[in-house]
């Protein structure tokens, strides 16, 4: 049997209504993302009391040879800007689906909830970060490639200078791979 084209225009009408009054909206679980941590506080002698205060408290705590050891757990998140930006991208996509983008935005924005990290922090006698070593969500600590191809550009730029000044002075500029504090403190100046 074929449903009437009325039973299809209420049922159309109950989908949208029951999508519109759903209460995990696509655009409110976009504003409700993790926020962004500042990962600039594992730079190498930054004091154990920002990394804490900026981490929240670590999920271990040990002492080990007169140094102390934190394990932090976290979720990486999301600017206010970009969470704005995707909520207003789900606001549109209700408003031009007459609700019905809540299908597909719903399971989005579960599945985009950041990415995990634990990082291992020591610190020196004087509790400030002595080194930093990535155990899970290493991807957060990579330079996008413009901000990686800018810096070797300053790199060149600054050696071509060293050579004009001291012609006898061995610079060498390296595509070296990038420790995790060079990148902290890259991620902090951008903001």
């Amino acid at each position: 049997m074929v449903p009437s084209p009325y039973t299809l225009k209420r049922l159309a009408l109950h989908l949208v209504a029951a999508a519109a009054f759903m209460p995990g909206c696509a655009a409110v679980k976009a504003t409700q993302q993790p926020g962004k941590k500042d990962l600039s506080v594992l730079s190498k002698g930054m004091a154990r009391t920002h990394v804490i205060a900026e981490l929240g408290a670590p999920v271990w705590s040990d002492e080990r040879d007169g140094d102390i050891v934190d394990v932090f757990a976290f979720k990486q998140g999301y600017t206010k800007g970009v969470k704005a930006g995707r909520a207003l991208i789900h606001g549109a996509a209700d408003v031009a689906t007459f609700g019905l983008w809540e299908v597909v935005g719903i399971p989005a924005e579960s599945l985009a909830d950041g990415t995990d990290v634990r990082v291992e922090v020591h610190y020196d006698n004087r509790q400030v970060v002595r080194s930093v070593e990535v155990i899970k969500g290493d991807k957060v600590f990579e330079q996008p490639k413009l901000a990686a191809w800018w810096q070797r550009q300053r790199a060149a730029k600054a050696h071509r200078g060293a050579t004009a000044e001291q012609p006898d002075d061995d610079v060498a500029v390296s595509d070296a791979a990038v420790n995790v504090a060079d990148v902290a403190d890259e991620e902090g100046r951008r903001r």
